[in-house]
């Protein structure tokens, strides 16, 4: 990988090519393999942590320098600490975007809005009288997203079942499906606008523990367990009964991007980040405080608090499983997997 230095402060140049250095070298190499996916998926491994470049970059920085560590970072007002940290992450996005597209290959909203109709007006929320609004991606906290902005626009929504959340915010009409491609490109232009992003190898592993494992008589299943069963057992050998993880990842890398489905569909692809501007980019490894300390600044936490985790999903997070998940991956399948979503790595700064 080359590092892409003049465009970046040193502290963002350096935290990415150390976690990239690492990377490539636990990916191509064979032996230790359980430390490789611990690395790979685990660039962040505890939920208060923020991902890279962030505080943990400071750290390390200063102690590649030889330098005593001055941690009185840590001490800062909150607020203060996190208008810096999404300062930085914005930065970070507008940067990897000027690296990965050049002035001819990005699009403008409109443009972008043409091409990814459908998935983003459908997930993009807004609040019109406070012009803020919301992208939400699925598996990326969209339930309880959802929840927020039907109450900022005066719906109560703490009863309404989870799995029925996605068509009220389209019945109440706070998405962006209702307008066309030009007043949405102009409401985004100017509405202060967010994104929620995961680990995108997390991402994938709750799309398949919540849509495909768990239910032979569902949608899911039938739509795409079933077919992958058949997809990848030959005429001659049936190998397959049961729509693993390895066959649902062998699919996403087999797949063109255009065909994927909302609740693995890549947030470059879903969101537009690099036409629209993200004033606001949280991470759902540290997701209630990030989204409380959002809606803080900009003055609507007094409408909302941001809910907690549902109790219809699963009792095991995502990530205390994804070693299990991802160790019955062989290495060259995680190197596509990778290179599958290398721009929502990059762009969002989990490389």
């Amino acid at each position: 990988m080359v590092c892409l230095k003049n465009s970046y402060p040193s502290t963002l140049v350096f935290g990415a090519c150390f976690i990239a250095t690492f990377l490539i070298l636990y990916i191509q190499n064979p032996d230790g393999y359980a430390n490789k996916v611990r690395l790979v998926l685990s660039l962040k491994k505890h939920e208060n942590t923020t991902a890279v470049p962030d505080l943990a970059l400071r750290v390390i920085k200063t102690e590649l320098n030889g330098q005593r560590q001055n941690l009185s970072f840590l001490t800062e007002d909150k607020s203060t600490y996190y208008e810096q940290i999404f300062t930085s992450r914005k930065r970070w996005l507008e940067n990897a975007c000027r690296k990965l597209y050049n002035n001819t290959q990005r699009q403008s909203i409109a443009q972008a809005l043409t091409d990814g109709a459908n998935s983003t007006k459908n997930g993009y929320l807004l609040d019109k009288t406070r012009q803020i609004g919301i992208c939400t991606m699925a598996k990326v906290a969209c339930t309880n997203w959802k929840r927020v902005f039907l109450a900022m626009n005066n719906v109560n929504a703490s009863k309404i079942p989870g799995p029925s959340i996605h068509g009220t915010v389209i019945n109440y009409g706070i998405t962006l499906n209702k307008y066309s491609v030009s007043e949405a490109a102009a409401l985004l232009s100017n509405f202060t606008n967010v994104i929620f992003v995961r680990h995108p190898f997390d991402r994938v592993l709750s799309a398949y523990r919540d849509k495909i494992e768990p239910k032979p008589d569902g949608h899911y299943w039938k739509g795409y367990g079933e077919s992958l069963v058949k997809k990848y057992n030959t005429k001659n050998e049936s190998v397959y009964t049961y729509p693993s993880f390895e066959l649902f990842v062998r699919h996403i890398v087999d797949s063109d991007v255009s065909t994927f489905d909302v609740h693995w569909k890549r947030y470059v692809d879903h969101c537009q980040p690099c036409s629209i501007q993200y004033q606001f980019i949280g991470h759902q490894e540290n997701l209630n405080e990030e989204s409380n300390m959002i809606l803080k600044i900009l003055n609507i936490d007094h409408l909302h608090e941001f809910p907690k985790r549902d109790k219809f999903y699963k009792m095991a997070p995502t990530n205390e499983l994804r070693d299990r998940y991802f160790s019955e991956l062989k290495p060259e399948l995680v190197q596509q997997l990778y290179n599958k979503y290398f721009e929502d790595f990059y762009l969002f700064g989990y490389i």
